[in-house]
């Protein structure tokens, strides 16, 4: 009974294809936005993939009341809170990259944890 050959260069194209996929990916998500409101809506935030801060909207009503302390709180409240939206629809764009990507590389056999380990990598990790 002959045994199957390894093909080397077969899983180096699935890398390389990979790679390519990764890096496309990655474009998407740059342009991937998210908003966020505080205050009962009296201001939003808008970022982009990239952490980039895209839109600020400050109601006029809390403006007239002048009091710059409250809107610069709120602002910083807005954009983080933006922030962690991004990074939710970043990490679940990830995750399913990773298990698409791993899905893609029939043959292998059982990875045991390689997709939690790949999830990592590309950036579905918890930040400590």
């Amino acid at each position: 009974m002959a045994q199957q050959g390894f093909d080397l260069n077969a899983i180096m194209r699935q890398a390389q294809a990979l790679q390519r996929s990764f890096e496309e990916n990655k474009e998407k998500l740059k342009k991937e936005t998210a908003t966020a409101q505080v205050g009962g809506g009296m201001v939003s935030a808008t970022v982009d993939g990239e952490k980039i801060v895209k839109e600020i909207k400050i109601s006029p009503e809390l403006v007239q009341d002048g009091d710059v302390s409250a809107i610069e709180d709120l602002v910083v409240s807005a954009v983080n809170a933006a922030n962690v939206e991004i990074d939710k629809k970043i990490n679940a764009n990830m995750s399913a990259f990773a298990g698409n990507a791993l899905g893609g590389l029939g043959g292998l056999g059982d990875l045991g944890n390689m997709g939690d380990l790949i999830g990592k990598f590309l950036g579905g990790g918890q930040k400590q």
